[in-house]
């Protein structure tokens, strides 16, 4: 009986440390652009890019400055 309580507890001690840790990931949003602008650096674009987060359904509109497409794309999903 010992053994099982002890047991039960380290299990449920195990699922809070770890439950945290999952709470800040995001896994690949599927992004895509909505508007490109010439930027005031130079060789880069202004971006608004649109990501779908994939847990919640939540839409998420970012505005990011980068040289490419890919790279807007990439940003965007970070700040998920």
């Amino acid at each position: 009986m010992k053994k099982m309580i002890t047991a039960t507890l380290l299990i449920g001690a195990a699922a809070l440390i770890a439950i945290p840790a999952l709470a800040g990931t995001c896994p690949a949003p599927q992004c895509s652009i909505q508007t490109k602008a010439k930027s005031k650096q130079a060789g880069k674009t202004d971006y608004k890019v649109s990501c779908i987060e994939q847990t919640s359904g939540d839409e998420i509109i970012s505005s990011v400055t980068a040289a490419s497409d890919k790279e807007a794309k990439e940003l965007a999903s970070k700040k998920c």
